[in-house]
């Protein structure tokens, strides 16, 4: 394989001259060649937009960087982001657009120069948020080993790409700043993610459909993840279908909410499995499935089906939040194997369910069940399997400030070895309401 080092043609890695013009000619050169190996020996290159080309691999080694340049002018528009969600417009510091065989490893680093706090409010303000990486339509990627850290928006966006491998990848992103997604795989087919460290100041991994192809066939396993939103998420822009996922082996910690799938804009969810995962998260419903549409005036309606939830640990003062919809209840429901150690006490005034979502019109008039104080609220669905459910009092104090199961309009009930042990007393309750149970 050939091999094309970037300092022979011209890049400079002094992190203050340009060196993406240098840079794209070798990678200009290593496609024309039929394909090799771009390498990167230490130095930093600041860089505007990087265009990869199909059999073009990047090599970064040690103590070589990639840096964003903050001219705005050094990077075209791509496209627009979706359902006009600000900045507005998508341009990113590495862009592959319909191409195959395409790699990113090494132990080097690709920094978006994102370091700083950003609010919600603020970023209102500011058009240039590049993101790190988007791929379009590619086929057969990799990224392996690499860091990639401090986007000014999604970092790793992967857009109705398949084939791809994503192993041993270090994100760290401002834990202030909005909109840093660490990986969102978006209408994507056949997709590895493994043995990666993730920490955000968003969506860790968020899989979406924002122009309705389908994303399917996926695998996220062995991760460490840490996000001030959510770590692993559904949604919520998802006009195609998702299914075929699975999330296995994950530790997450210092998150916000954990797992959610939120159902706003009408597609389906199915065949989705969430199974041996550590968590420790600090929002009242760590976990959510949600069938809320986006505009409650013209409502999509979605559908979930299918979704296991198997060996998981939380640790947290939270609970567990399900609701369907009555036109389209989430069905075929496994909770097995959960353990819930509590740490500290429940709201039940001035609480609600997260929203998922920022640009969404609620309807003022529905209505609140997430001020009931039990341990799981299910409401709108069909096909409830609850199997070797315990929780345990962690926090030092007498706590009986929840029940065990508040169920309303859930048909087709099991529950099977429910424990209550004499360290949670206040979990003999429950609460079933126009339910088809069975024991």
């Amino acid at each position: 394989m050939m091999i094309f080092d970037v300092v022979r043609f011209g890049a400079v890695g002094n992190g203050t001259d340009l060196a993406h013009e240098a840079i794209q000619q070798a990678i200009d050169a290593c496609a024309d060649a039929g394909g090799g190996t771009v390498y990167f020996p230490a130095g930093t290159y600041l860089c505007g937009t990087l265009r990869l080309k199909s059999g073009v691999h990047l090599h970064l080694e040690q103590g070589a960087v990639i840096a964003g340049s903050e001219d705005a002018a050094l990077y075209p528009e791509i496209c627009k982001t979706p359902y006009g969600n600000l900045p507005g417009q998508i341009q990113a510091l590495l862009w592959a657009d319909g191409v195959s065989n395409v790699a990113i490893t090494g132990q080097g680093i690709i920094d978006g120069g994102g370091n700083s706090p950003l609010s919600p409010n603020e970023a209102v303000h500011v058009r240039f948020r590049p993101a790190l990486i988007f791929y379009r339509d590619c086929h057969n990627v990799k990224f392996l080993d690499i860091t990639l850290q401090y986007s000014c928006f999604w970092t790793l966006h992967l857009l109705r790409c398949s084939d791809v491998l994503v192993r041993g990848v270090t994100i760290l992103a401002h834990r202030e700043r909005i909109n840093t997604d660490g990986i969102d795989p978006d209408g994507c087919r056949n997709v590895i993610i493994s043995d990666c460290m993730i920490k955000t100041g968003d969506d860790c991994i968020v899989i979406k459909s924002t122009e309705g192809d389908a994303c399917e066939n996926m695998t996220i396993t062995n991760c460490i993840l840490s996000s001030r939103h959510a770590a692993l998420k559904l949604g919520t822009e998802a006009i195609g279908p998702i299914r075929n996922i699975a999330f296995n082996n994950c530790i997450i910690n210092q998150t916000n909410v954990a797992m959610a799938l939120y159902m706003k804009d009408g597609s389906s969810y199915e065949n989705i499995m969430f199974s041996n995962m550590v968590v420790e998260a600090y929002n009242e419903f760590p976990v959510v499935i949600d069938v809320t549409p986006r505009y409650y005036k013209e409502p999509a309606i979605g559908h979930i089906r299918g979704i296991v939830f198997d060996n998981m640990m939380f640790t947290g003062k939270g609970r567990m939040y399900i609701e369907g919809a009555e036109e389209a209840p989430i069905s075929d429901l496994t909770l097995r194997n959960i353990t819930w150690n509590i740490t500290g006490p429940c709201k039940t005034s001035d609480v609600k369910k997260p929203d998922g979502a920022r640009r969404i019109e609620i309807d003022p008039n529905r209505i609140n069940y997430a001020v009931h104080p039990y341990q799981l609220i299910a409401i709108h669905v069909d096909g409830l399997l609850v199997s070797n459910w315990k929780v345990f009092n962690r926090s030092g104090n007498e706590l009986l400030d929840r029940g065990r199961f508040y169920l309303q309009l859930v048909d087709h009930v099991t529950l099977e070895h429910i424990r209550h042990p004499e360290t949670m007393p206040g979990l003999e309750q429950a609460v079933l309401i126009d339910c088809d149970r069975q024991e």
